[in-house]
């Protein structure tokens, strides 16, 4: 073996010396900061969007599952109160002369009917909004969901 050889040798098994991990110009440190930044970021970013999602599936939720009801429920009291409005006018067409005694008799009895079956439908929901001014819109529906979501920890 001749001394270039040997020294070839010994200069290959030579560890060459690590670079610092603390170096600030290094791109693996800023590589790394940045992909922490954008997780962070992302992480948020994606927890918001979810919640909005969330909310605006849940408004279209209680939107379609409660509205036909209410509706059902304003008819029905609409249907009421025509009825009633009829049945007042029958028993002032019935009495031929107006006795303000038997008229007001009559008519408080029918009032008072009208007035039990009207407790009976508010205590079913009703909330005496007629016409399509309606509780569950959609804002009101994103709303009770957002209500939702802000309670459920509690």
């Amino acid at each position: 073996m001749t001394l270039d050889s040997t020294l070839k040798k010994n200069k290959k098994k030579q560890k060459q010396p690590k670079k610092s991990k603390t170096s600030s110009s290094s791109p693996g440190r800023c590589r790394r900061c940045c992909g922490r930044f954008t997780a962070f970021l992302f992480s948020h970013v994606g927890l918001c969007a979810l919640v909005i999602g969330y909310s605006i599936m849940g408004a279209f939720a209680f939107r379609a599952l409660e509205a036909p009801y209410e509706e059902q429920k304003a008819s029905q009291v609409g249907h009421l109160r025509q009825e009633t409005v009829r049945r007042l006018w029958e028993i002032t067409d019935k009495l031929n002369v107006l006795y303000k005694d038997n008229w007001t008799e009559l008519v408080e009895a029918e009032v008072r009917r009208f007035q039990k079956e009207l407790i009976v439908a508010v205590k079913e929901g009703y909330d005496g909004k007629e016409g399509s001014i309606q509780q569950w819109s959609f804002s009101g529906a994103f709303l009770y969901s957002l209500t939702v979501i802000t309670t459920i920890g509690e």
